[in-house]
């Protein structure tokens, strides 16, 4: 394959998580929050099923045994439905912008437990930069107010730590529940699970008004939902697949780092959010501590 059009690919992939924030908070302020979240698994679930029956893939999931079965179950509650659940009920509370900058602490805790857990290597750099990293996303998330930290958290930014707890456990447990498991049929059944974990909250939780909110759906409230399910769910995750296929998982997942910076400029142009000191340096700041992150794993690689 055109090593451009992989690295075009990975832009986009970048590009469509970091719309993936705005959207959220166009479809978290219209829509009831298990509502929105069924709706959009309901929708990703559709073409990767296609996209599961083309690859040939079924053949491999009749000989899934048990323990497999129970892991994709297993990441389904963490990974889609408390991810899913807490990123559009904290995105009420918080501006998406402000939201984004939770994206860039996610390698930081990840690769933490990583090193406590599985004793993942780590040198200079990679300490350094997850400092930097979280010095940034805690300078967005606090405005600047490192002192009154407590008083700066209201319960949007709980929510939103809450997401990042959620995508940090699932991402650690993948590695050992999903052994085996290729990524489009782990992602395929795991959203399938998540799915019917997310429906099922809905009917218990939402009244048959909640539900009567999606015919009043504007079309901008519409371009939102179908781009989370379509684009940030779909659409990236099979640019992604590709970048690891042939960049390896390194070098595409390096393009992550782009999300933060992308999803407070789509906030901000999108929805006119304020883009504040604290905001501009916080970002700047994650970006750069992911960076040298980046450099620094790859230093251990050589």
């Amino acid at each position: 394959m055109n090593p451009l059009r992989i690295h075009l690919q990975l832009i986009g992939m970048a590009i469509l998580w970091g719309a993936s924030w705005p959207w959220g908070r166009v479809v978290a302020q219209a829509m009831p929050t298990f509502v929105a979240s069924s709706l959009r698994f309901l929708f990703a679930i559709i073409p990767l099923l296609i996209w599961l029956y083309v690859a040939n893939r079924f053949i491999y999931v009749r000989k899934l045994r048990p323990n497999q079965w129970f892991g994709l179950l297993l990441t389904a509650l963490l990974g889609i439905f408390g991810y899913s659940t807490f990123f559009i009920w904290g995105l009420k509370y918080v501006p998406a912008g402000q939201g984004t900058m939770v994206v860039a602490s996610n390698p930081v805790f990840t690769m933490v437990f990583a090193i406590l857990l599985f004793k993942e290597k780590w040198n200079r750099w990679v300490i350094l930069g997850m400092i930097i990293a979280m010095s940034g996303s805690l300078l967005a998330l606090t405005k600047g107010n490192f002192l009154q930290m407590m008083d700066s958290f209201g319960f949007g930014q709980i929510l939103l730590i809450a997401a990042l707890i959620c995508w940090v456990v699932y991402t650690l447990l993948a590695r050992k529940v999903l052994a085996g498991i290729d990524s489009l049929t782990a992602t395929t059944l795991s959203s399938i699970f998540g799915f019917l974990l997310l429906f099922m909250s809905a009917l218990c939780v939402e009244s048959t008004d909640d539900w009567l909110t999606v015919l009043n759906l504007s079309q901008g409230e519409w371009i939102s939902l179908l781009g989370l399910a379509f684009g940030a769910t779909v659409l990236a995750y099979a640019w992604y697949f590709d970048g690891v296929k042939y960049l390896g998982a390194g070098n595409a997942a390096a393009y992550i780092i782009l999300v933060p910076i992308l999803g407070i400029l789509f906030s901000a142009v999108w929805l006119n959010e304020q883009v504040d000191f604290s905001l501009i340096i916080g970002g700047i700041l994650a970006v750069s501590g992911l960076g040298i992150m980046h450099w620094g794993r790859r230093r251990l690689i050589k």
